[in-house]
Parts: structure tokens; C-alpha cells; sequence
């Protein structure tokens, strides 16, 4: 996952305009050609990654219409 502080940390180069635009481009098509390459593959990853969570969930969710002994009436 990205992290923003660790690119303070970094020691970034004086870049004149234009060059600062043109890299940008560079990385923004890039960025773009990846994506449109690999979007099946990212797509199944965090579909595979939600059904799982879905499937084993972090907890129990209490039935609130049920009580707690099954054969008293519902009402």
C-alpha cells in the first residue's frame, strides 16, 4: 500500500517544468497501459479476496430476532 511519509525521505531531484509535465505523461500512460494489461488479473485478485472475507467473516453477527429458547414462539 502506498506510503506517504516514506517519500519525504526520498531526496527528489530539481526538475524544470516541463520536465515534471513530461514525466508525468510518461507515468500517468504507463500507469494506464498497466492497468488496461493486468485489469483481469487485479480484478480477480480482490474478487477472490472479498468472496473470502465474505465466506469467513471477523465476527459473529447475533441473530436479534431469535430467541433463546427455540421453541418459544417467535411473537
Amino acid at each position: 500500500m502506498h506510503n506517504p511519509s516514506s517519500s519525504a525521505s526520498l531526496s527528489w531531484p530539481q526538475l524544470p517544468d516541463e520536465v515534471a509535465l513530461a514525466l508525468q505523461g510518461v507515468l500517468h500512460d504507463f500507469v494506464i497501459l498497466f492497468e488496461s494489461h493486468y485489469l483481469g488479473q487485479i480484478e480477480r485478485y480482490y474478487r477472490e479476496r472479498s468472496r473470502a472475507h465474505l465466506a469467513q467473516p471477523d465476527f459473529i453477527q447475533p441473530d436479534l430476532f431469535r430467541s433463546a429458547n427455540p421453541d418459544d414462539p417467535p411473537f
